[in-house]
């Protein structure tokens, strides 16, 4: 047998009767060198015995001796150069035994279809190359592979092959043979065997010998996976049991080969249901993902980007992208970016988080964080009232406790005055003194420092007993249009904040239209459950929604931020204090409720005002008449002198013993000088050093029937009973009214 002798590394390569030289893994002749063509010359022995050689179009040429040659006789001891590799052709080939041969052969088969393993994991591509390595070797004519399902045992793939190109039907009877046997099967004479003569399907198509094994890739011969199948048209006895041996063991790892793209398959389809899962869940989730490769081309964007095109821009799959949101890509790609901007479009927030991997794709994910910017700014906001709200209560106590002597000294100085004019001068100072109270009164308010006096309040009846004063307020040019539900629920606030709220939100509304409009109010009972859908503060349980509405000129978004803010108005200078509705919001958050606000410009704006209801029943108690006074001893203590000697001259007017201190110790030294009993302790809350509450709980171990009135210009500290309190500045028939009270044994405690 001729061969070809590899003078750099003195291989043999045996000549067949048709050999192909090339580096292509279906060449009989492999040569790894790159200079080589992938089939680069073919040598063919003639009907004499002798052997020729053909360039096959190789890049590089073929050489014979010197000679480049297109196609040229070969003789014994010819050089050849196949491209850079160095041969010489050898007549008479290398002298070896028949087995071998026979061995050469099988490892050549192995080799071939090994290289086919290593690289192919394609299954149709991997069964394609087996089945060309099978007809090559085994001179075959076609060749089929058929892999049946595990667990039915059907047919799931068939792959033909064969020299001529065409389609054949694969013989069932030949495969039925294999799968019941599970051994090899061989027919050298096609027209001979009974059992194939019946099916006709081999004998049709001109088959003359044919055979097949089974695909085993373990020992266990239950694990199978197929039959490959061979025949040949040609020759009778084309196959013998050496090409049946050859062919099971082939089979073997090509078995191997074939279960692992088997499994590659699989695993390549549990990432493809994967990534379509993963796909499906980035879809539809309530934030932006896109996911860009090392090009910034497009590979991925879900639903939320591109429904908010006109926010973060026209993103499309399979597009270059140049700018995210307004962020261009050259910022967004190569590392972890994090950042924030305000979309022009709609005034949203978003948050941008980059992150790029192996310097390839990068992620981007975009969230809009507009709610969350804006609860930022609510609590900012509450924090801000809060700070302003202790100033407001700090500045409210001095000022009530001047506003409590110009009020009192006001008062007994018009009772003395006989001329009506100065009557009347002394009046006015009383009037804008009161006028003054009540502004602080609207500072503790917002602050929540106010003393409330909560009850249950019949809301319908309150606001029908408000219509004449509103109407008065809005003027002829505006009309109040009134709703209110029947059967409504009651709540549990002080009357007259509730009143408050009400002249506030109806004078907003008013100043919101110059020349005119309509108010609505609306009073109805809502379920807090169905409401927080679109108020999610709110709780559960039934509300009282009262909604006044304007046909104004509306707010922009950045007034409505700042609308609760003490002293913020748009209204001209001198002509509103700004504590209209920072006083509303106190009152609405100090009664467990809410206020929310709907503005469009040019469309008017609600406010709607949310206050829990009670299952009480209306207060029904009566009223504590006026007790005159018999006489008694009371002990003033003030740090403030001012305020000792306006009450003090009160109660010595009203024929009462006073006794007068200028703080808890002094107080208690007096009293304990004092022979005889006092009958009433009036102290102030908050003074430096000892407190009212302290004095009062001292002086009760040494005078345990002496009863005790609290008063304080800082409402923070208001006591638990409201009936021992006076709330500064009062005025003094309220004074007396509780010194009597305390007297007389009605709502006051002793020290």
């Amino acid at each position: 047998m001729a061969s070809l002798i590899d003078l750099a590394s003195n291989r043999a390569y045996p000549v067949s009767a048709t050999t192909v030289i090339g580096r292509n893994d279906s060449c009989q002749i492999q040569l790894d060198d790159p200079m080589v063509s992938p089939t680069h010359a073919e040598i063919t022995r003639d009907q004499s015995g002798g052997h020729r050689i053909r360039d096959l179009g190789s890049r590089r040429g073929t050489y014979v001796g010197s000679h480049k040659v297109t196609e040229a006789p070969l003789r014994d001891g010819d050089e050849l150069m196949i491209g850079p590799c160095r041969m010489r052709f050898d007549a008479s080939g290398p002298v070896t035994t028949a087995d071998d041969s026979e061995e050469l052969v099988r490892l050549r088969a192995i080799v071939a279809l090994g290289r086919a393993i290593g690289v192919e994991h394609d299954l149709e591509r991997l069964l394609t190359r087996v089945l060309d390595t099978c007809l090559e070797l085994l001179r075959a004519d076609r060749g089929a592979i058929v892999i049946y399902h595990p667990h039915s045992k059907t047919p799931a793939l068939t792959v033909t092959r064969s020299r001529s190109g065409e389609d054949f039907t694969v013989s069932a009877s030949v495969l039925g043979q294999v799968m019941v046997s599970h051994e090899p099967y061989l027919r050298t004479e096609v027209d001979t065997d009974v059992v194939l003569q019946r099916s006709h399907s081999l004998s049709a198509q001109g088959v003359r010998s044919v055979m097949a094994v089974p695909l085993r890739y373990q020992a266990d011969e239950t694990e199978w996976l197929g039959v490959i199948q061979i025949d040949s048209r040609a020759l009778a006895n084309a196959f013998g049991p050496k090409e049946l041996e050859l062919l099971d063991a082939i089979a073997g790892p090509a078995a191997l080969a074939i279960k692992n793209a088997m499994l590659v398959r699989q695993v390549q389809s549990a990432i493809s249901d994967e990534w379509r899962r993963l796909e499906r869940v980035v879809r539809d989730l309530p934030l932006g993902v896109v996911v860009l490769d090392e090009h910034r081309t497009c590979v991925m964007v879900n639903k939320w980007v591109t429904s908010r095109h006109a926010d973060v821009g026209e993103l499309v799959f399979g597009k270059v992208v140049d700018q995210i949101a307004g962020v261009s890509c050259e910022t967004l790609v190569g590392g972890d970016v994090r950042t924030q901007i305000t979309s022009p479009e709609s005034e949203c927030t978003f948050s941008i988080v980059a992150n790029t991997t192996d310097g390839r794709e990068s992620v981007i994910v975009i969230s809009d964080i507009t709610e969350e910017r804006d609860r930022h700014n609510q609590i900012a906001h509450r924090d801000r009232v809060a700070l302003i709200g202790q100033l407001a209560g700090g500045i409210a106590h001095d000022f009530n406790n001047l506003l409590h002597v110009i009020v009192t000294y006001a008062s007994m100085l018009e009772e003395s005055l006989e001329d009506p004019e100065a009557r009347d001068d002394v009046h006015q100072i009383t009037h804008a003194a009161t006028s003054a109270a009540e502004l602080t009164r609207q500072l503790l308010t917002f602050s929540r420092r106010e003393l409330v006096k909560p009850k249950v309040v019949d809301v319908a009846r309150a606001v029908q007993g408000m219509e004449k004063l509103l109407l008065r307020t809005l003027g002829p040019q505006t009309q109040l249009v009134t709703t209110i539900a029947p059967r409504l629920p009651r709540i549990l606030i002080d009357t007259a904040q509730l009143e408050q709220i009400l002249m506030n939100l109806v004078v907003n509304a008013r100043d919101a239209m110059p020349n005119g409009g309509i108010v609505e109010l609306r009073v109805a009972a809502v379920d807090g459950e169905s409401e927080r859908q679109q108020h999610r503060s709110l709780g559960t349980g039934r509300y009282i929604r009262i909604e006044v509405t304007d046909t104004g000129s509306g707010m922009a978004p950045d007034v409505i931020a700042r609308i609760f803010e003490p002293y913020f108005s748009t209204k001209a200078r001198g002509k509103g204090t700004g504590l209209g509705l920072a006083t509303v919001h106190g009152i609405v958050q100090q009664a467990g409720g809410e206020i929310v606000i709907d503005s469009t410009i040019g469309a008017g704006t609600t406010f709607r005002i949310y206050l829990p209801s009670t299952e009480q029943s209306a207060d029904t108690s009566r009223q504590i008449p006026v007790i005159r006074a018999h006489g008694g001893t009371i002990l003033v203590v003030d740090d403030d002198d001012t305020i000792r000697r306006v009450t003090e001259r009160v109660l010595r007017r009203a024929g009462l013993e006073v006794l007068v201190a200028a703080s808890g110790p002094d107080a208690l030294a007096l009293a304990a000088s004092y022979e005889s009993s006092i009958d009433v302790l009036l102290t102030d809350l908050v003074m430096p050093g000892m407190s009212g509450r302290d004095l009062a709980r001292e002086l009760s171990t040494v005078r345990p029937d002496t009863k005790v009135l609290f008063m304080s210009g800082y409402h923070q500290h208001t006591p638990l009973e409201a009936a021992q309190f006076l709330a500064k500045p009062f005025h003094r028939d309220e004074l007396l009214d509780k010194v009597r009270r305390a007297i007389t044994g009605d709502d006051a405690i002793r020290s």
